[in-house]
Parts: structure tokens; sequence; C-alpha cells
């Protein structure tokens, strides 16, 4: 196990460095990482399992004690983050299929990356943790109804199709994982560096299956997409946190909210483009291009945050100790 945990850490540590160098070689050696979109559904079955097997009920106990910011929360993820994805698409006039794949990248929940960004950032974790599992129970029925409905204009799509595939690779892994969870509950705290790790290692194939199956097409695209998913990125942080507070929601609620919104499930957004608009190659990218944004852009952001928060606290003591 200390092998295990230490590869854990290590991984962790190095995710971001670790998904870029994987970027890197299937892109110029496609050939060995080519089985993988074929696996993404279940790949990401695995990731939710492993997310199953680290709840119980204190994941869900924010909706009673601190119902507002995270009825907030849970509202802001399924109106701003598609809504923006959508206006940002259209007005910049991006074609049909990354119209779709923005849609799927904002209409997904939040990533369970969030809760690391919130430790790390000082912010409401017991929160974050509420948020991201309801939010993904959630988006079982929300995901392709939001898809069907700012997307269905521009290709056929079926809510029925999209809600089984949903219900399979997100919520019957995470109920599993829970059962699983509950039998082995004595001994479930050894295996967690194990549970991050197998994640881990699944999102990082993930991502090389799609850029080694789509890299060309992700590079046409050019500099726009990545700058619009940057843009909506950004947008989630600052209307999660911005909002919230007009909101008279809590500096800590208010900093869970923002990683939710700015850091989304892109593993389940590429899934659905793999199993759905496998004949439109656009629609991956957005998410793909989002899996790597957001490993930047969280880590720098919840950092800032840890730091303005180590100020304030200083600022404070200092204030007790010379009044």
């Amino acid at each position: 196990m200390k092998i295990v945990n230490a590869t854990a850490n290590f991984v962790n540590k190095y995710l971001i460095y670790i998904m870029i160098l994987l970027m890197i070689v299937s892109y110029f050696f496609p050939q060995p990482f080519l089985w993988i979109p074929a696996q993404t559904t279940n790949l990401l079955s695995i990731i939710m399992f492993c997310m199953g097997m680290t709840l119980n009920l204190d994941a869900f106990k924010m909706v009673v004690i601190q119902p507002k910011a995270f009825i907030l929360g849970i509202i802001f993820q399924f109106t701003i983050s598609p809504l923006v994805a959508f206006g940002l698409a259209n007005l910049f006039g991006l074609s049909s299929g990354l119209i779709i794949g923005f849609v799927l990248l904002g209409s997904v929940s939040g990533g369970t990356a969030s809760n690391v960004m919130t430790f790390i950032g000082k912010g409401d974790v017991a929160l974050t943790v509420s948020l991201t599992t309801v939010s993904t129970l959630l988006a079982t029925v929300v995901t392709p109804l939001l898809t069907l409905v700012l997307a269905g204009s521009y290709t056929n799509i079926s809510f029925m199709q999209m809600l089984l595939s949903v219900l399979q690779m997100v919520l019957v892994p995470i109920i599993l994982g829970v059962i699983v969870h509950k039998l082995i509950e004595k001994h479930i705290e050894r295996f967690t560096k194990t549970f991050v790790l197998v994640s881990s290692v699944s999102i990082l194939l993930i991502v090389a299956g799609t850029v080694s199956n789509n890299g060309a097409v992700i590079v046409q695209s050019g500099l726009i997409v990545i700058l619009l998913v940057t843009l909506h990125n950004l947008i989630g942080y600052g209307a999660g946190y911005g909002v919230s507070r007009l909101l008279g929601v809590s500096s800590k609620q208010a900093k869970s909210i923002m990683f939710q919104l700015g850091m989304k499930n892109t593993g389940l957004a590429i899934s659905l483009a793999n199993a759905h608009f496998a004949t439109i190659p656009t629609a991956v990218i957005p998410a793909a291009v989002g899996m790597v944004i957001h490993q930047i852009t969280g880590p720098i952001l919840a950092s800032l945050s840890a730091k303005h928060e180590g100020g304030k606290e200083y600022e404070s003591k200092s204030k007790r100790v010379f009044t």
C-alpha cells in the first residue's frame, strides 16, 4: 500500500504536467492510444464508482445545514454555466458541432476536482462535497434535458438515449460504490488513496484517448476555442463567487460555489460527445480543452484564494492584538 499511496501522491501533485505530456505524446504518436475512446464510458464509470466509494451521509448534510448556499449552488450550475457556454459559442459564430460541445461542457455537473480546489482555497469543503454529489446525481436527468433544449436545433438528439447512457455512466456506478463502501466501511480509509489513483489514471487515459482520436480537429479549431473555453471557465468562477456574495452567501461558501461553476465534469461531457455525437468530431473539443484549462486555472485560483484568506486572518489577528 505504501507504493500505491506514494504513486497517488505523485500523480496528484504533478497531474497537470503528466496530462500535458500525455497530450503531446498521444498527438504525435496516436496509435498506442486509439483503443481508449471506445472505453471512455467505462473509464468514466470507474471514476464515478470511486466517487461512490468515498460517499457517506455527510455528503448530503449541507442540504439541511446550509440550504440557501446549497440551492443557489445547484441552480447556478444548471443555469449560468450552460447559458454562458451557449451564449459564447453563438456570439462568436462557432460551428454547430462546437456549439453542441460547449453546451455539453456547460450542462454537466461540477467536477470532483472542485472539492480539492475548495479545500486548498479555504472554502467550505462540506458544501462543495454536497454540491458535487447532488449535482452529479441530478445531471443524469438535467444534462440530457439541457442538451436537448439548447442544442436540439443543431442535430437530432434523443433525450431517452442520452438519459439512459448517463444513468449507466454515472448513477449506477455511484450507487454500486456506495453499496461497496457500506460493505467494507471499517477498512475504507486504507483504500482512499487507491481510489484517488484509479480516478486520476482514468482521467489521464480519457485525455490521451481524446487527443489521439481528435488531435488534428482540436488543432484545426485554433486559438478561438481555447480562448472561449478559458473565458467560460473564468466567467464561471466570477459569477459563482460574485453573484453568491450579492445574494448574501458567506465568503467561504461563495468559494465553494465558485469552484463548482468553474471546474466542470469534463469527463462526462467527453463521454457524452463520444457516445452520442461520434459523427460530429468537433463536439468533443470544448470538453477536451476544458479538461486541461480547468486543471491549470483551478490550482492558480485556489492558491490566490488561500493567500487572500490568510491575509484576512492575519489582519484580523493584528486588529485583536493592537486594539
